[in-house]
């Protein structure tokens, strides 16, 4: 439950200072994109997936997420392997610095970008090469999803993707061996 979520930043302080929560096991979907609080703060929502591959035998893997709504004009979806970003925070209470996890995506490797619809699987093909320098030690791999454009002049642009706990589990994302 704690490994589908996400990380969420004020969008006025970036791309310096990713200020702002991570957040996993929530029964909602996850907005990917532009979006405001409910205290109407301007946000940027970036999706993590997280997998345990443990006994991986350098095989390709097909990721899949289901589209739940698309609101606004949100542009291309970017689909990474990233390094492990850890168990995401369950209900977090307070903003801080996400820098550590925002900043995976700068030394991930970009596997596709697709433009998904609503009500829509997204699938996509991840090489085994691409999977081999990815897997820690504990056998995870984590895939981040971003806006290919974070820079729009906007605050309601985005992507809902379902995650684990969400509808209780009829959409549940997983990785299919190829």
């Amino acid at each position: 439950g704690s490994d589908d979520g996400g990380v969420v930043a004020l969008t006025d302080m970036l791309p310096e200072t990713p200020f702002g929560v991570t957040n996993g096991g929530s029964d909602q979907p996850f907005m990917v994109g532009l979006f405001t609080s409910g205290g109407g703060d301007n946000l940027t929502g970036r999706g993590i997936y997280r997998f345990d591959i443990s006994g991986y035998e350098n095989k390709n893997f097909t990721f899949h997420v289901k589209c739940i709504g698309k609101h606004g004009n949100p542009g291309k979806l970017e689909i990474y392997l990233t390094n492990d970003s850890g168990s995401l925070e369950i209900s977090p209470t307070n903003m801080s610095d996400v820098s550590e996890i925002w900043n995976l995506i700068k030394t991930g490797e970009k596997i596709d970008s697709v433009t998904p619809s609503p009500g829509q699987w997204i699938s996509i093909s991840i090489p085994s090469s691409s999977v081999e320098s990815k897997v820690t030690d504990s056998g995870y791999i984590t895939i981040m999803l971003k806006l290919e454009n974070e820079e729009l002049n906007s605050n309601q642009d985005y992507y809902s993707l379902s995650t684990y706990e969400y509808a209780q589990g009829a959409y549940k994302p997983y990785l299919e061996i190829q």
